[in-house]
């Protein structure tokens, strides 16, 4: 009987795979896929005919997205750049705008109001009924209960830095408790507004896994960046707080009052890994900080200039460079994004500036019929990785999206909008959508390091990821959705999936880009039979599923 050129042969071969899968059947368990970021939100209403500008969820299938446009409620809630968080299998808890925390049946949740009292703008007025300042706020779950979350968020001040009327500092760290067990598991706000410090901080902060896969970190920053505070916390209690305190050789003596707009208000990126922090560094530059997930402490790797372009565009005229960031998976490649467009740098190269690498045009901003406008050069958000392992910008109807992140300029397969329209997603996305910050929910422990056992609990934390992978539907004809769990998650971690058939030949495989674990198979005539779904990781069998291919 002959076999397919991509069929691997051979009966020694074959006995092993089918005996490794027995025995995965046998002592599969249910793993934790830490899937938290599944869905990400956008919003209804533009193109011909408008529409209620009411919510869309869009979720991660496989490697593809699809586009859920629930029925109005009677609660109508201002979405415009929201976060949403699922649980750990992957299903939608509930969405927010930092202010308002909404189910996922599109109903307020109890308790779900009155987020920032006392939140003042820029003319000391509290205005902020239903949309809150994007990026001020994070999710994160809590690691010991099932079912238990936490929003951090900024309490934005009026306080302007001096000696620039710059109001975008936040005075304290709140920290509001939600948990999806109660009200018949539409959830409940159980406490808000409840105070971590009082410290007059940036608004914009990070938000890390401790070493031990556990605890989380909250990484704040001074207005100028100069000066940075470490907050251990455990479930809703503070640990531990670190403070790294003007760094050697590095000084915001320089800045002018553009300098410190790009050091206070733009966004502050961590590494997939969760070992290296970025920030702006006044206008055109950067600087590039070591962070230690076991003792929280941040020390300065590197400072370089991101570079800058005249740009002439309807309506003005001036240098721009790049302030929003996004590491690579593997922390290899740089992306950045500004009015100069989209570029990638290389930090392993020894210089890194002369690495840079334009990937196309300028990012225009596109018009709500999804036409370019070349008035405005903002047709970008900031980068967000997916579960699918590629990296997206999408801010409105700009959906930028890198196919590789982790290679090397015109290999990173980048696709920018304006120079694409309508859409990077397809033709048919006429959404707002936005890739809003979300922690790296899958970093785990830190393993033989000391730092997995460091501050350890009398309460057993929610059970780690162990090997998994699911196969959906289980019996198909068509696409068929492969998601994987992982005991760790990174770029030192080599996870395939192969599907084999009953005489142990490979008829799929597919290699996970890091910290991914969704993929999408096509059997659409395979022939109709029963199948093995195997999940090998480090080169070995891990887990197993089954997969009936047929009507």
């Amino acid at each position: 009987m002959g076999a397919a050129p991509s069929f691997q042969t051979g009966m020694e071969k074959s006995i092993r795979i089918i005996f490794t899968l027995a025995v995965l059947m046998i002592g599969c368990q249910c793993a934790h896929g830490q899937q938290h970021d599944r869905h990400w939100m956008g919003i209804n209403g533009i193109g011909p005919g408008g529409g209620t500008y009411g919510p869309v969820i869009m979720g991660f299938d496989g490697d593809s997205i699809s586009y859920q446009v629930p029925q109005p409620t009677s609660d109508t809630v201002y979405l415009h750049e929201s976060v949403a968080m699922s649980d750990a299998a992957g299903n939608l808890q509930f969405y927010t705008n930092g202010n308002v925390v909404v189910s996922w049946d599109g109903y307020i949740m109890q308790g779900g109001k009155g987020f920032n009292a006392g939140t003042l703008d820029g003319n000391g007025n509290n205005t902020f009924n239903y949309e809150y300042v994007p990026y001020t706020y994070q999710l994160i779950p809590d690691g010991y209960e099932a079912g238990v979350y936490y929003m951090l968020h900024s309490f934005i001040t009026s306080a302007a830095l001096v000696p620039c009327s710059i109001g975008a500092a936040s005075s304290k760290m709140q920290l509001s408790k939600i948990d999806m067990r109660l009200n018949g598991g539409r959830g409940k706000v159980v406490y808000k507004n409840r105070y971590i410090n009082e410290v007059l901080m940036g608004a914009v902060f990070a938000v890390l896994q401790h070493g031990n896969g556990h605890d989380w970190w909250l990484v704040q920053r001074s207005p100028d960046g100069m000066d940075f505070r470490s907050t251990l916390l455990r479930r809703d209690s503070v640990l531990l707080t670190v403070e790294s305190t003007m760094m050697p050789g590095l000084s915001s003596d320089w800045f002018d009052c553009w300098d410190l707009w790009n050091s206070a208000l733009n966004l502050f990126d961590v590494s997939p890994d969760g070992s290296m922090l970025l920030d702006n560094f006044g206008f055109g530059h950067a600087k590039l900080m070591s962070f230690d997930r076991c003792s929280g402490e941040i020390s300065l790797l590197d400072t370089f200039s991101m570079g800058s372009t005249y740009l002439v565009y309807n309506g003005g005229e001036g240098y721009a460079s790049v302030n929003t960031f996004a590491f690579s998976p593997s922390g290899r490649y740089l992306y950045g994004v500004g009015w100069a467009g989209f570029v990638q740098y290389d930090l392993w190269a020894s210089d890194i500036l002369a690495s840079r690498v334009p990937l196309g045009g300028v990012p225009w901003r596109m018009d709500d019929f999804q036409n370019v406008m070349v008035t405005d050069p903002g047709g970008y958000g900031p980068f967000c990785l997916g579960p699918d392992g590629k990296l997206y910008s999408l801010y409105e109807t700009a959906h930028n999206v890198f196919e590789h992140p982790d290679e090397p300029g015109e290999a990173s397969g980048y696709c920018i909008a304006a120079d694409n329209p309508p859409s990077c997603l397809g033709p048919d996305v006429p959404y707002y959508l936005f890739s809003t910050p979300h922690p790296h929910y899958r970093l785990g422990p830190l393993t033989g390091s000391g730092c997995d056992t460091i501050l350890s609990s009398t309460k057993e934390p929610v059970a780690g990821s162990g090997y998994g992978v699911t196969a959906s539907p289980t019996v198909a004809s068509g696409q068929v959705e492969v998601a994987i769990s992982l005991p760790g998650y990174g770029s030192h971690v080599t996870a395939e999936v192969q599907v084999v058939d009953m005489l142990g030949r490979v008829l799929h495989r597919h290699s996970f880009p890091p910290y991914a674990y969704l993929h999408t198979l096509d059997v659409s005539g395979w022939p109709a039979g029963l199948y093995n779904v195997v999940l090998l990781e480090g080169g070995r069998a891990r887990a197993g599923a089954r997969l009936v291919v047929g009507k």
